[in-house]
């Protein structure tokens, strides 16, 4: 049987592979340039996966990125349930040192979902159960990955999606949680400020791969007199060092096949 090569489908991958590669998007001129393609045709191309979800456009900027459909075909939870299993020791020996419970959480559309927690020896009144889905825009868990969002998932999300209140300090405006996204994205760490629970801080960061993207994050939270500004700048080293400890970890597992 004769082999016939389907170039629709090699242009496809070709523009996929050159989005995947780049961290911050690219122009159609820039994906044509890469590619060798018209830029005619890489406009038709982009167009059509944009249609499909597994392309989405930035208009501002004009910028394309990978979008969040094409993530299905990366095994997401498989991924997520591995990285949970390589955390769990660095969860407890963060809780230990900080007093605090700490969650691993993912990025559901609008939710943030607790997938592993460490407690510490006197847990406070209020953690969350694993499993729990909490609203992404009031925790520091959600916004951490909400942050890495390109702009127009970001604005998909919330144009059907209503920005519930939970307290006097809930985000509860789409323009001021985008603003809090750019100062997230620039800090590398989001604070829930009782934004979900009354009396309750938390601080957050994202387990980044080394294409600045992220499937899950770290968080610590607890009450609000043991999380104030003085206590997140001397906690902040802390969760910055067990994110390293994790991916890491995840990423030795990854060269090594047999202990995955």
């Amino acid at each position: 049987m004769s082999y016939s090569r389907n170039h629709s489908l090699v242009k496809t991958f070709a523009i996929l592979e050159a989005l995947n590669g780049a961290r911050k998007g690219l122009t159609a001129s820039e994906v044509a340039w890469q590619t060798g393609l018209p830029v005619s045709t890489t406009h038709r191309f982009l167009q059509n996966l944009c249609q499909l979800g597994y392309v989405i456009l930035d208009p501002g900027r004009k910028l394309y990125a990978i979008g969040f459909s094409l993530t299905l075909f990366g095994n997401r939870r498989v991924i997520i349930r591995r990285i949970v299993s390589r955390a769990e020791p660095f969860l407890h020996e963060l809780a230990s040192q900080s007093g605090l419970a700490v969650y691993l959480g993912s990025l559901d559309g609008p939710h943030a979902v607790v997938e592993q927690r460490a407690l510490p020896a006197r847990a406070s009144k209020g953690t969350h159960a694993v499993g729990a889905r909490l609203d992404a825009h009031a925790h520091s868990i959600g916004k951490a990955l909400l942050a890495l969002l390109p702009r127009p998932e970001l604005l998909r999300i919330y144009d059907v999606e209503r920005l519930r209140t939970h307290t006097s300090r809930t985000l509860g405006r789409r323009d001021l949680l985008l603003r809090e996204m750019a100062v997230i994205g620039a800090e590398g760490y989001a604070v829930d400020n009782e934004e979900l629970t009354p009396g309750v801080r938390g601080i957050a960061c994202a387990l980044l791969n080394p294409k600045g993207r992220a499937l899950c994050a770290i968080g610590l939270e607890g009450p609000r007199h043991k999380l104030g500004p003085d206590q997140v700048r001397a906690l902040l080293p802390a969760l910055f060092a067990a994110r390293s400890k994790i991916m890491e970890h995840v990423r030795q597992a990854a060269r090594s096949p047999l202990r995955a």
